[in-house]
């Protein structure tokens, strides 16, 4: 009975026999892994930044700087009913509820809702409501829509933030004094007619955010300030709720003091359950932005979060923590978070239990023309959804402003279509297949099954995980062909509910006899980009030889001169320039091959042959890494950088005019270096930089390096390759004799 061959960078999920017997070993995917849709359902618009939410007797309210309101779909100016700074939705359907027309003279920064949902309470800086004087914070009755009449307190100046709990309204912002009695930054009201509680806490700076443990044993304030009642409290504070004395609060610990450099503040907080939620924004490069949680019951630190991207607004919805922020770099998380340079993530999802990312990955963006210009500014939820307002423009890439929707309405999002395979045989009785994974918005772990032939017959199965800045490459060897047999294949993959199937590949003819041409081979193994590097001399771009469209850019390089592969040219270098870089950019490779052949000439010649950087045009960031280079006395070296500059380094005389074959391969910490099949040199290290870059083949820097800082003129570089796993002993040994 025969076997066939299934692996992934992600480890070996499965044994396949003849019979079509599959044994999966990861668990199933499903249709959504966060608790929540990635689609965003209907809802209107607003024309401008909505900056306060709350959900309450069916209704979705929402104020802001916003003047009118227009449809789900329609463009900005189409369709406007003219509606200022406060509004309401039906919690369903997203459709604009008519009947509530309040006019208010000022915008709006808080809504909040009352425990029974019977009202809601706003605060911003308006001072009649309905023609009536509503100085700063107002109530409104959900049933009728009618302003709460005898509930008015006067507040000197804004009203930022609201909570409220039991029959209290407490009340956050940069006034200083509440139907003219002094109340710095913070006070408290009744929820029935708005009595003025002696819950006066002395505040020394604005407060953007207030929440009470829903226990009511504490209210979280934050903001601006560094002193409450007299003592330090940087940017948050822990309060009783009955006298607003301070109370102890070691987690508070997770935001750092302000420096010169850098200014965090608490901008969004979330008490659910027995743990308190906090978002922080910075000013400063690299300044805490990200998020942390903290037991109410001790007031001590669960976990923190240090993506980097202001946080302005966290949610608890079904056991996930969800976060709007305009996040850019999450390298410091890990292998799961994602680096400076992929782009900004506006809409996250975090465990509750340590605050890793989750796998939602919808997206906003920012108004440019903004006031605010960060994208999401306020959450709200009736239980089992997501009401999200902000200043973007667009949701999920169409036009959707101010206001949109999520919920855990099934089929959630459906993954990505699978890429066209690209088969080869090079040995008889043998098809290699190699494919990237996809994105699913809503389920990291997707199951994908490899079909073969027009009866679309399973032959193998995988589990595997991707997120939108981190897809792995799944591998295939059937075995169970016969030589010239002509077959074609296809991927499916599934998210437990929608099932997405690629196209056909072109009809692959099983090998009858070895093959012998240096490219099939490379390309049996599955290249993420392959560049022959063989273009007329005034070439300008390199073919991606792969299939994968990578295509390279050429500067200060001679083409066409002699290649180490029979009928193929190569490119030459010069000293401080001489490079090839690839179109697409990829984050942080934690499993990888370097490969190239390279001749080179001289006493003290030598220099980089092919890499990692973080620059598409340049010089890399300190040379950048994941590379290969020659030292001035002929080695090879294979560098990585993992925190400290990791290298293997072979023989010298490498520089003696004849071509060599070069290889770096690295998987989690696994790092080999082979030179003409041989291998070099192997070590055991920590993650390779966590950074967003691009493979670049040519001169980059290498002075800081050991033995880098080579003259690069005259070098040759041909057959460069990268790909998406490490490379086999066996596999290296054979690009080596095929040439």
């Amino acid at each position: 009975m025969k076997k066939r061959r299934l692996f992934t960078r992600l480890g070996i999920v499965g044994t396949l026999l003849a019979a079509g017997l599959v044994v999966t070993l990861a668990p199933p995917a499903q249709s959504t892994e966060s608790s929540l849709s990635a689609v965003n359902g209907p809802a209107w618009q607003t024309n401008a930044s909505v900056q306060g939410l709350a959900v309450a007797n069916g209704k979705a309210y929402a104020g802001g700087r916003f003047t009118s309101v227009r449809p789900p779909g329609a463009a900005a100016g189409t369709g406007e009913v003219g509606q200022a700074y406060l509004a309401a939705f039906d919690a369903s359907t997203g459709a604009l509820v008519s009947s509530f027309n309040p006019v208010l003279n000022g915008q709006v920064y808080a809504v909040a809702a009352s425990a029974d949902g019977s009202r809601i309470f706003v605060g911003g800086d308006f001072t009649t409501v309905n023609g009536q004087t509503r100085n700063r914070i107002a109530a409104f009755d959900t049933a009728t829509g009618a302003l709460v009449a005898n509930w008015k307190p006067s507040v000197s100046y804004r009203v930022k933030t609201i909570a409220v709990s039991g029959t209290t309204v407490y009340f956050g912002g940069s006034f200083g004094l509440v139907n003219s009695q002094t109340r710095n930054r913070l006070a408290a009201v009744s929820t029935d007619n708005a009595t003025l509680l002696p819950w006066a806490p002395s505040v020394n700076g604005d407060v953007y955010a207030i929440d009470v443990a829903d226990n009511g044993s504490k209210v979280y304030a934050g903001g601006q300030f560094s002193a409450v009642n007299g003592t330090n409290q940087n940017t948050v504070t822990s309060l009783d709720p009955v006298s607003g004395a301070v109370l102890p609060f070691p987690g508070a610990s997770a935001v750092p003091p302000p420096n010169g450099s850098c200014t965090t503040r608490v901008k969004a907080i979330d008490a659910s359950g027995d743990t308190v939620y906090f978002g922080n924004g910075g000013d400063g490069g690299g300044c805490f932005d990200g998020t942390w949680a903290a037991d109410i019951a001790t007031n001590t630190l669960k976990w923190k979060n240090q993506c980097l991207g202001a946080t302005e607004a966290v949610k608890v919805v079904n056991g996930w923590l969800y976060k709007g922020s305009h996040a850019h770099d999450c390298a410091n998380q890990g292998a799961g978070g994602f680096p400076q340079g992929f782009g900004y993530r506006f809409l996250l999802s975090e465990k509750l239990s340590d605050g890793t990312l989750g796998s939602w990955f919808p997206n906003t963006d920012a108004d440019p023309n903004s006031v605010t210009n960060v994208g999401p500014l306020a959450f709200a939820t009736g239980g089992n959804d997501l009401w999200v307002g902000g200043d973007f423009l667009n949701v999920n890439g169409s036009g959707q402003q101010g206001l949109t929707h999520f919920t855990n309405a099934a089929p959630g999002a459906a993954p990505a279509k699978p890429a066209k395979l690209q088969p080869y045989s090079v040995k008889p009785g043998a098809v290699e297949i190699h494919f990237p994974t996809v994105v699913d918005n809503d389920d990291s772990t997707l199951t994908y099954r490899l079909l073969k032939g027009f009866t679309n017959t399973t032959i193998a199965t995988w589990t595997a995980k991707s997120t939108p800045w981190d897809r792995p490459w799944l591998h295939y060897t059937d075995t169970n062909v016969t030589p010239g047999e002509q077959t074609n294949y296809r991927i499916e993959v599934t998210d437990g509910s929608t099932t997405i199937r690629g196209n056909y590949s072109d009809p692959i003819t099983v090998a009858t006899t070895a093959s012998t041409a240096y490219d099939q081979i490379v390309n049996a193994d599955g290249p993420q980009a392959y560049w022959r590097l063989g273009e007329a001399v005034n070439a300008t771009s390199a073919v991606d030889a792969s299939g994968q469209s990578n295509t390279g850019a050429y500067s200060g390089v001679t083409l066409g001169g002699a290649g180490a592969i029979a009928g193929n040219t190569a490119m030459t270098t010069s000293s401080s320039t001489g490079r090839m870089v690839g179109a697409k950019a990829y984050s942080m490779p934690q499993q990888f091959t370097v490969e190239a052949w390279v001749k080179q000439s001289g006493f003290n010649r030598g220099g980089r042959i092919i890499g990692f950087g973080n620059s598409k045009t340049g010089n890399s960031g300190s040379g950048g890494d994941r590379m290969l280079y020659m030292r001035t006395n002929g080695s090879i070296v294979f560098g990585v950088n993992d925190g400290s500059q990791r290298t293997l380094t072979s023989t010298s005389g490498k520089n003696n005019g004849q071509w060599h074959h070069v290889v770096g391969t690295y998987d989690n910490g696994a790092m080999k270096l082979y030179v003409d099949g041989v291998l070099s040199g192997s070590a055991l290290v920590g993650s390779a930089s966590l950074y967003y870059g691009w493979w670049r083949v040519g001169y980059d820097l290498t002075n800081s390096w050991p033995g880098g800082g080579a003259t690069q003129t005259g070098m040759a570089i041909d057959e460069a390759a990268v790909y998406p796993y490490a490379l086999l002993p066996t596999q290296v040994q054979s690009h080596y004799s095929a040439r």
